[in-house]
């Protein structure tokens, strides 16, 4: 068996820098930095001592919360909601509290599973892209802050990276492109980054999937009987969702790995926990108890949250919630000394922990690997839940798995890990979530059974006089199909003028198939499953345009002959367009 060498190599640029990762969590949130220096071997740093949060100096993770007072300004966030003042300042005052928000930006299909989650609204006058920017924007303060404290000279090494800083976002696995430039838009509005082209490309992004399997690779926790066609499944379990991705160790030296399965995403981590927590109380006190107000309700939410679910690991045993003095009774509603007893026999406790328990094991059992034993490895902040871990074992006892936690914090792997990714690039394939491609225009062909099936929708070019069928879909690549990273898809195009211009004004639309059709030719074929993605736009000069006769004229139309290349191998999507002059150089 060969060593796995997971060292990190030098860097290779030319030059200083920083790069700065943000964990952007439903409830907490983590970063990490590392200055890259030319030869240098960079170390990640997570940040900790948050401001507000100075006496909790090795947290790494603070609330995803902010504070806005009635004229929509940012009073406080992150670990500076646990400052005294603040909590009474924001009730005398009428601050509005703004929590959840991460899942305002959620991909439109997982809507309905977020029926009656208590998301606060968004302040009047702001946008979620704005929220979530000043959320950013103090993430990104402190991590700043942080680096300058812990680095020797860091006042003249920031004078000199200042204007360059790379920033890497986490996100949940089922994000795409639509969420990425939500974030980048989000990380200009909150000044990481100017809104130039250099800019933009200065914010990177990842899925947590990915980054948390980057952070167990630099921990040292994936060489537990690795070696060169392991299966690897890891199982990031957050406040917001469990993310599951699974790989396949391809090269030991240094290690490299390829996406196996396609990736899942479901919306059910600890926070649902909660509010089904949330969902009992209300149904047991609200109607009769005389501590069924919303004040001591919010109260139970909250102990809960911070200290019984954390801790709950045997259904045989009651669990009991503070919330008032010891002269608080009510034994009609188990309430007791002070404390709500949440039976352990009647299952309560579990129930609330149902659904996640339940995505978990399914996605476990789902990505394991039908021919080898497959290793599972289970981070994020609720993987230190001791009923979830417990239970994630004993539903998935029956198959050929190994699960570990690892023994250190897991809750900043992902905003490690994304550094990791960033530095280190092990994944070399991923899997299509869906299928991409392009919208298309065939040339009319009377011979064709599907042409003819579609003549309404057939039109004739006003240049090229030629006819061609609306409403085709061409495939760059087809959902489940593995991509390596460095692959690039070609799709020729042709765009008829007729006068020859300076310049030719090309955009392309990148399009998303989300049905389950395997062989998808045209857009009626299912056409409430397409989706714009993103687009791309690109100047061509006069040097590319041909002359061409117009059929049946004496006249002459231009050609605009192109290519649309794509990368869709990387974690974000990259196209660029291609043509040839007539000397038959080729320019991009």
């Amino acid at each position: 068996m060969s060593s796995i060498r997971t060292e990190r190599a030098p860097y290779r640029g030319s030059g200083t820098s920083l790069v700065i990762s943000i964990d952007f969590g439903t409830t907490f949130s983590g970063s990490s930095w590392a200055l890259l220096e030319p030869q240098q071997i960079p170390e990640v740093i997570d940040v900790s001592g948050y401001a507000g949060q100075e006496f909790q100096a090795s947290s790494t993770k603070v609330p995803t919360v902010i504070y806005y007072d009635t004229s929509g300004e940012v009073r406080a966030a992150g670990g500076e909601i646990y400052d005294p003042e603040v909590s009474i300042q924001a009730r005398e005052e009428g601050w509005e509290r703004v929590e959840w928000f991460k899942l305002l930006l959620r991909p439109r299909a997982a809507d309905d599973s977020l029926a009656g989650a208590p998301i606060s609204p968004i302040p009047s006058g702001k946008t979620t892209i704005q929220v979530v920017g000043d959320y950013l924007n103090y993430m990104s303060k402190s991590a700043i802050e942080h680096f300058k404290n812990e680095m020797v000279g860091s006042e003249n090494i920031w004078e000199k990276v200042k204007d360059k800083v790379n920033y890497v976002l986490s996100h949940p696995n089922g994000w795409d492109t639509t969420q990425h430039e939500d974030m980048r838009r989000a990380a200009i509005h909150g000044q990481l980054i100017p809104h130039t082209d250099e800019g933009r490309n200065r914010v990177h992004f990842v899925s947590e999937g990915e980054a948390s399997l980057h952070w167990c690779v630099s921990n040292g926790v994936s060489k537990k009987g690795l070696q060169a066609g392991s299966d690897i499944t890891v199982v990031d379990a957050g406040g917001g969702t469990i993310d599951v991705s699974s790989y396949t160790v391809t090269g030991t030296t240094p290690l490299k790995l390829k996406e196996r399965c396609i990736s899942d995403s479901h919306l059910a981590g600890s926070v649902f926990v909660t509010k089904a927590f949330e969902d009992f109380v209300r149904a047991k006190l609200e109607p009769a108890s005389a501590y069924g107000d919303q004040e001591t309700i919010s109260h139970l939410v909250k102990e809960f949250d911070k200290t019984v679910k954390c801790v709950f690991r045997r259904k045989d045993r009651r669990s009991a919630v503070s919330f008032g003095s010891y002269r608080e009774n009510e034994r009609e509603f188990d309430i007791e000394s002070g404390e709500l007893i949440v039976q352990g026999q009647a299952q309560d406790m579990a129930d609330f922990f149902e659904a996640s328990c339940a995505a978990a094991a399914d996605a476990v059992r789902k990505h394991a690997s039908p021919t080898s034993r497959t290793i599972v490895f289970v981070v994020g902040g609720f993987a230190a839940s001791p009923w979830l871990y417990s239970e994630l074992q004993n539903r998935v006892q029956d198959l050929n798995v190994d699960i570990f936690r690892a023994d250190t914090m897991t809750a900043k792997a992902a905003a490690n890990g994304a550094i990791g990714y960033y530095l280190d690039r092990r994944v070399s394939a991923r899997i299509a979530k869906w299928t991409y491609g392009v919208y298309m225009s065939p040339q009319f062909d009377p011979s064709d059974k599907e042409h003819a099936l579609r003549l309404k929708d057939v039109h004739q070019d006003s240049a090229s006089g030629r006819k061609f069928v609306d409403g085709g879909f061409h495939a760059h690549v087809t959902r489940g199909t593995a991509v390596q990273e460095t692959q690039t898809t070609r799709f020729p195009l042709n765009l008829w003028l007729p006068n020859k211009q300076k310049k030719t004004l090309v955009t392309l639309e990148l399009i998303c198939y989300k049905g389950d059709l395997t062989d998808i030719s045209w857009t009626d074929q299912d056409p409430y499953k397409f989706e714009e993605l993103c687009s791309f736009t690109a100047r061509i000069p006069q040097s590319a345009l041909i002359p061409e006769p117009r059929p049946g004229t004496r006249s002459v139309c231009w050609l605009c002959a192109f290519d649309a290349v794509v990368s869709f191998g990387t974690t974000e999507f990259k196209c660029h367009i291609e043509w040839k002059d007539r000397q038959g150089v080729v320019h991009r």
